[in-house]
């Protein structure tokens, strides 16, 4: 499995200590053995469970296994660049969030989405989420679906 966004994390990392946050240690390298097990902790899980690869300075590297639908979403402070790693789906991004609720300070849910672009993704696919849009994941195929993204602060005043 290709780490092309853990590579991204941690060179934006790197590259904007000002966006640092404290929290959790760092988490600096995955190898392809925490990426498996990653995978396989996502996998044996009943719902979606993001798994950390990587993660400093505020950015995070996740792996996430869906297989059932999870609620729309919309994260007010980061934006998301997403490699579907395997599996296939469904993405929506952009519209409104049905039936809103906040989920955490800065996170909101919804049931669905009204309005936005739906596109069809399997292993390969790439996109981005940016900062404030609704966005939800369906429609899997067989073997669920299998991202990782790599989760960017938005700049202040942007």
């Amino acid at each position: 499995m290709r780490l092309c966004l853990a590579t991204a994390a941690i060179l934006a990392a790197a590259a904007f200590p000002a966006l640092a946050q404290t929290a959790a240690p760092a988490i600096v390298y995955a190898a392809p053995a925490d990426v498996e097990s990653a995978l396989a902790k996502a996998k044996a899980q009943p719902t979606m469970t993001p798994q950390p690869l990587v993660t400093g300075s505020g950015y995070r590297v996740m792996l996430e296994h869906r297989k059932v639908a999870t609620p729309a979403s919309l994260h007010e402070t980061e934006g998301e660049f997403v490699e579907v790693t395997g599996g296939s789906g469904t993405v929506t991004v952009g519209g409104t969030l049905k039936d809103q609720t906040r989920r955490n300070e800065t996170n909101l849910a919804g049931s669905g989405i009204n309005g936005g672009r739906k596109f069809n993704v399997t292993k390969g696919s790439y996109f981005f989420i940016p900062a404030g849009t609704a966005h939800a994941f369906g429609n899997f195929g067989p073997d669920g679906l299998t991202i990782v993204s790599l989760h960017v602060p938005q700049q202040m005043g942007k």
